[in-house]
């Protein structure tokens, strides 16, 4: 929620949109400062928040988005409806807090009730009610010595819609409702208004750089990132959220800017799993970066165990490596390259197999060859009766076992190659079951001249 700091008056404006919040800004001239999420760490400076019937309000924003806000505007969400407004902010997965751009999440983000905690509302002094204005904004006026007012937001009738709708916006905005003093059949408000409660720590606090937009680089990634010790609960339990993305390998000088597009890949998972790929960004391009060396230590000695489960895999081998990189001890360096290793051979495995190899139905119907030597006295899996990946799996899984902070990942790694298609899933599932007939002679050298001719 944008906050407007001003120097004459001094005051800071709680701007929520749909709120008529716009007289206030153009009562009170230009703002010295402004902030996204964060608000003003200003004791003492009165705080003053626009509020308005929550239907009033909805019907404003979507006629904003549907139509464009003011005429000429591009429409964000043309043809929006009540119905489908109200399946966005229904949508668990999409944020309110800023932290993604494309349309629907800024029509949450200005839909977003005006108790939700990212408004800041439990800060104000004094509420101006948009049904209200004249009188409210006097009682403001005299006890922060504001000026006259530029203009009188003018009242707005309850807007028209089915049972079934306001039903469900009525769910929604429960706490507007219950808080603020409105009812949904009354266009001005019924009884006072009251203050929410101040909530608990929320992650736009905790996290300002990101949540406010800043442009910070590698001189000062620090900054970019949260204060180590930080509490890390708000961050387990929220949801980065926003829509799916394919895996971004770009590289943006900007911190920030990098964060924010690495969000896709994160999108399922919590937002704690988006900070500790940060973290791992900024141990990379300034490996001696101190504060997000703590943070890395401290994220993964609370949640290894979460996170493991949560991250993809390419994430898995970023915290392998950076284990490798900066662990602890010696024993938690080798942990970390173990995991790596095994995660990058099965990529160098896979990659030859997509690349170069003919494909294949599995199981196979037929060998093309038998077992024997490999290279270097090494010779071939027996892969009906062999034991090697189950021993394997049992070493990994006692190591794992002594280290829990970087175990959970090696391990984990370890569970995705026996999980997805893999050269240990597919020889895994032909243990003990009889080998398929070798191909014959005659067949595989007819095959063979034909793969040198066309590869």
């Amino acid at each position: 929620m944008t906050s407007h700091r001003y120097a004459s008056p001094d005051v800071i404006l709680l701007d929520i949109p749909g709120t008529g919040a716009q007289a206030l800004r153009d009562s009170f001239g230009a703002a010295v400062e402004t902030r996204l999420s964060t608000g003003f760490d200003a004791p003492g400076v009165p705080r003053i928040a626009a509020v308005r019937h929550p239907l009033v309000r909805m019907a404003r924003i979507i006629a904003q988005f549907r139509d464009g806000e003011s005429p000429g505007a591009k429409p964000r969400l043309p043809g929006l409806t009540w119905e489908g407004a109200l399946e966005i902010l229904e949508n668990p997965r999409t944020p309110c807090d800023h932290s993604r751009s494309y349309p629907q999440a800024q029509l949450k983000a200005c839909l977003a009730p005006q108790t939700h905690p990212i408004r800041r509302l439990h800060e104000a002094d004094h509420l101006i009610r948009a049904e209200c204005f004249a009188q409210d904004y006097a009682r403001a006026a005299e006890a922060c010595a504001l000026p006259m007012p530029a203009r009188i937001v003018a009242h707005a009738p309850l807007p028209e819609m089915s049972p079934e709708v306001q039903a469900r916006a009525l769910r929604f905005y429960k706490r507007d409702f219950e808080i603020l003093g409105y009812r949904p059949d009354a266009d001005r408000p019924v009884q006072p208004a009251s203050m929410p409660e101040a909530p608990g720590a929320q992650v736009w606090d905790l996290w300002p750089a990101f949540f406010e937009q800043r442009d910070l680089r590698a001189d000062a990634a620090a900054a970019a990132l949260p204060m180590p010790g930080v509490p890390l609960a708000p961050f387990a339990s929220s949801l980065t959220g926003g829509r799916r993305g394919k895996t971004w390998a770009g590289r943006e000088a900007n911190l920030i800017r990098h964060f924010r597009k690495l969000q896709p890949e994160f999108a399922d998972q919590s937002r704690l799993a988006h900070l500790l790929g940060a973290v791992i960004v900024v141990m990379r391009r300034v490996p001696d970066c101190r504060e997000a060396h703590a943070l890395f230590s401290q994220i993964t000695d609370a949640y290894a165990s979460k996170l493991a489960q949560e991250m993809k895999l390419r994430w898995l081998v970023s915290v392998c490596d950076s284990f490798a990189d900066h662990g602890a001890s010696q024993a938690q360096r080798a942990m970390g390259i173990a995991g790596s290793l095994l995660a990058n051979t099965l990529k160098l495995t896979e990659t030859e197999r997509k690349i170069y190899d003919i494909p294949r139905p599995w199981p196979p119907k037929a060998r093309w060859g038998k077992g024997g030597a490999l290279f270097d006295g090494m010779i071939s899996y027996w892969v009906e009766k062999g034991e090697m990946i189950d021993l394997m799996t049992a070493r990994l899984e006692a190591v794992c076992a002594g280290d829990p902070q970087a175990g959970p990942f090696t391990r984990e790694i370890l569970a995705r190659a026996h999980r997805h298609n893999t050269v240990y899933r597919r020889l895994v599932s032909l243990a003990g079951k009889p080998a398929p007939p070798r191909l014959d002679p005659e067949l595989q050298k007819d095959l063979r001249k034909l793969v040198q001719e066309l590869l």
